[in-house]
């Protein structure tokens, strides 16, 4: 095996994970903004107050000796602060540590890195449906997520569906994807059907 061939499946790799997973940069970018923020406000007040000049905010001694003896003015303002910075904690963790994928599914390909959007996977499962079940189009519909794809199919009254040969042909299209497509497809007949 070629460093060429194994370079390039890292990039595809790489590539295919994140076309997959969705970015965190806005996140970590808010964070090192407001850091980068307060330690400017920090260092040019110690700079004004080390020239002898007004502070241009508040001077963080000052802010310090009021933290320690505070008055009702400063309890408030330092209770809405703290309610800020906890509403942004919890977010950022949150952000963190949520699944970061999107709804596409990265498909093994020999000539490079290919992803399929779910909505697509989806619409080619409720084509099959319709086509095996005799039905117009807009009679069925599916939804896809990870390796599962539920259809739902409304019969056209009068006219019996087949839902194992929807679920044969729905899994066999799918499987034409990827094999982990077709592996979990469940269907559903609708109780009442419409008229044609």
């Amino acid at each position: 095996m070629s460093s060429s061939s194994v370079g390039g499946n890292a990039v595809e790799r790489r590539i295919r994970r994140r076309s997959v997973h969705r970015s965190r940069s806005t996140a970590v970018s808010v964070a090192l903004v407001v850091l980068v923020l307060v330690a400017a406000w920090i260092g040019t007040e110690s700079v004004l107050r080390a020239v002898g000049a007004a502070p241009l905010l508040a001077d963080p001694q000052t802010v310090v000796d009021t933290a320690l003896r505070p008055d009702a003015a400063f309890v408030t303002i330092a209770e809405v602060i703290a309610v800020v910075l906890v509403v942004l904690g919890v977010v950022l963790v949150v952000l963190a540590l949520k699944r970061g994928r999107q709804h596409r599914s990265p498909v093994p390909h020999d000539r490079g890195a290919v992803v399929i959007d779910t909505r697509i996977i989806a619409a080619t499962a409720a084509n099959a449906a319709g086509s095996a079940a005799g039905v117009p189009e807009g009679n069925t519909s599916a939804s896809s997520r990870g390796n599962r794809t539920d259809v739902r199919v409304v019969p056209v009254s009068g006219v019996p569906v087949d839902e194992a040969a929807v679920r044969a042909a729905v899994t066999e299209r799918l499987s034409q994807l990827d094999e982990r497509f077709g592996r979990r497809v469940k269907v559903t007949l609708a109780e009442r059907g419409t008229l044609s």
